[in-house]
């Protein structure tokens, strides 16, 4: 018996003693982004209703910094604006939503950084309301992680392009929801990759014709408490731009009291327009959110919007 005590007590020492191990070199080796938290906004992600919010941090850098390097990653979709320009964004794609998309994104803005006050804003999109957002800034080899997404964010519901350089006298902003540390949900620890900065736009291209298009979008409904998968005839406008190669701006004229999503369809053909696909490209605005360029490159012909009389688009490279 007393064998046997000692025995257990050895095991229960080991186990401690290799979680205890595991935890500190799974951290140290695997998790880049410190203390940073994975942060939402105030939203109910049941609802399944489309959310668009704006992450906002002032903060602080020293003088003496090797470099200003950002680290973020953003489900489903999002757009960085660094000192009050746009630098970066990506979105996720879930139809293949692999172990390649769940990397933090790596971009070195040490030439838009500056000693003493900057400001970074996150714009973020989900067209079921569910996601993350995690972020966190390096300033050197030993100083990693000198800004981290936490709850010292502001969260902004509403567009107003005073945010890209500072708070919003008046405006109404809210603590952000913590969703936790990684790793957590359907994201583990993330290894950085290495992008590229955003390109400010030179060239806009206007369609050669616009006309409208009935087409068929998925539709899921409810026949005795069973969602059924179906398809249903929806009405949309198509921009033909001829075939071409670009970012997608497209311009909602309309107000709304809260975030509202419509679909593209891309194609090539005219023939594709009226398929039934599953794969539709949402966009996804904010209240008082008028633009958005999409931050991937579409390659394609025809774009056909639904969701919206007062939308229409245009092409940017």
């Amino acid at each position: 018996m007393k064998r046997l005590t000692i025995a257990l007590v050895l095991m229960f020492v080991f186990a401690a003693a290799f979680t205890h191990l595991e935890r500190t070199y799974a951290r140290k080796f695997f998790d880049n982004t410190g203390g940073a938290q994975w942060i939402w906004a105030q939203h109910r992600m049941s609802d399944g209703e489309p959310v668009a919010f704006f992450a906002a941090r002032d903060f602080t850098l020293p003088e003496h910094r090797v470099f200003t390097k950002l680290k973020i990653a953003g489900d489903p979709e999002y757009t960085v604006f660094f000192n009050g320009r746009e630098v970066a964004g990506r979105r996720l794609d879930h139809n293949r939503f692999q172990q390649e998309e769940r990397v933090l994104d790596l971009y070195d803005v040490s030439n838009l950084a500056r000693t003493g006050h900057n400001r970074i804003v996150i714009a973020v999109r989900a067209p079921q309301g569910t996601g993350g957002l995690i972020a966190s800034i390096d300033i050197g080899p030993e100083a990693a992680n000198w800004v981290v997404t936490d709850d010292r964010w502001k969260i902004y519901r509403g567009w107003d392009a005073r945010l890209l350089l500072r708070d919003v006298p008046n405006g109404y902003w809210q603590p952000p929801q913590i969703v936790g540390p990684p790793p957590i949900g359907r994201w583990n620890y993330l290894q950085t990759v290495e992008r590229e900065l955003t390109s400010p736009p030179m060239r806009v291209t206007p369609p050669r014709e616009v006309f409208p298009h009935i087409g068929r979008i998925p539709l899921i409904r409810m026949a005795g408490g069973v969602a059924v998968a179906g398809t249903d005839e929806a009405r949309g406008t198509v921009f033909d731009f001829g075939f071409t190669k670009g970012h997608v701006r497209v311009i909602d004229d309309g107000d709304r009291p809260a975030s509202k999503a419509v679909q593209l369809r891309f194609a090539f053909a005219s023939s594709e327009l009226g398929l039934a696909e599953w794969n539709l490209r949402p966009i996804v605005f904010a209240p008082g959110e008028h633009v958005i360029t999409t931050p991937e490159v579409h390659d394609f012909r025809y774009v056909m919007v639904f969701g919206g009389k007062n939308v229409r688009a245009e092409v940017v490279n």
